[in-house]
Parts: C-alpha cells; sequence; structure tokens
C-alpha cells in the first residue's frame, strides 16, 4: 500500500492555540483544508470550553481562510501576525 500523510494539525491544549494546519499542496482543493480543521475543532471543543486562537501572516490565502470561516480577528501577534480566535460559542453555533 502507497500511504502519504496529506494533512496535519496540531492544537495545544495548555495555551489554547493551533501551533500548525497544513495541507499538501498535491492535495489542494479537494475539501480536505475545510474537514481538517472541524475534526481538530470539534475535538478541542469536546476537551474544554475555552476559546482557541492562531496567529497567520497578513495577505495570505490562510488569512483569507480564517475570515470566510468564521474567526474572530483579536489583534496581532508574534512577527507581525494576525491573530485569529474561535469561541466555542461562535464554533456550536455553526454547527
Amino acid at each position: 500500500m502507497n500511504e502519504k500523510i496529506t494533512g496535519f494539525s496540531i492544537v495545544d491544549l495548555k495555551g489554547n492555540n493551533i501551533w500548525a494546519l497544513f495541507v499538501d499542496p498535491d492535495f489542494e482543493k479537494m475539501g480536505i483544508g475545510k474537514k481538517l480543521p472541524d475534526i481538530m475543532l470539534d475535538w478541542y471543543f469536546k476537551q474544554t470550553q475555552e476559546n482557541v486562537w492562531l496567529g497567520t501572516s497578513p495577505n495570505t490565502r490562510a488569512e483569507m481562510f480564517y475570515r470566510k470561516t468564521e474567526w474572530n480577528e483579536i489583534g496581532m501577534h508574534g512577527k507581525n501576525e494576525i491573530k485569529f480566535e474561535m469561541t466555542f460559542d461562535n464554533w456550536t453555533n455553526k454547527k
């Protein structure tokens, strides 16, 4: 069998933040980029109801994705990254 990792995500329960969310470019536009965060956030909010945040560079596809999927911009983080947040209430109301 020829298996390949097509995407992955890492969320930190102690820091309440998402460290990574990546999809292999060979598998873009197949719905993985929408499904992966859904699975991750479902798991996260089963563990805690604390807000979760992430940072991403401005003017990127990632920024557009988080805006379209109803993450809230809450400021800046790190080296000029936009900080986005998802609340338990916003997540459960999307479902």
